[in-house]
């Protein structure tokens, strides 16, 4: 719980340095049902720094999802008002890290009974 509210502030601080201390080195990121594949924690650096800064505001909730710790990312793009459904990451974690990230976009919201805006 405790690797997750980290993982969920660096997130909302838009801080990649933070985010990228939480994972281990071989980290790897999927995002099904796309064939993105993301390896290693230099692979996903770029990602993390544009990702976390240019889209705009983050907020995420703790969720869980098959017994793994989660967050669900609410999105305010620069100049809206409403935080809107975005993606939801289910975490495996090893030793203290974050050795693996599988993201799913909104569309898994309403089976999680979540709203669709904050």
């Amino acid at each position: 719980q405790e690797l997750l509210r980290r993982f969920i502030d660096a997130h909302e601080r838009a801080d990649p340095v933070a985010a990228a201390a939480l994972a281990r080195e071989d980290i790897r990121i999927t995002m099904p049902p796309h064939p993105l594949c993301y390896d290693g924690l230099e692979a996903i650096r770029p990602l993390l720094e544009q990702g976390l800064t240019e889209p705009g505001e983050w907020r995420l909730v703790p969720a869980w999802a098959n017994r793994m710790p989660a967050s669900v990312s609410y999105l305010r793009e620069h100049g809206e008002t409403e935080f809107r459904a975005f993606k939801l990451d289910v975490l495996r974690i090893e030793g203290g890290t974050i050795a693996e990230i599988t993201t799913f976009d909104a569309h898994l919201f309403a089976e999680f009974g979540l709203p669709a805006t904050l």
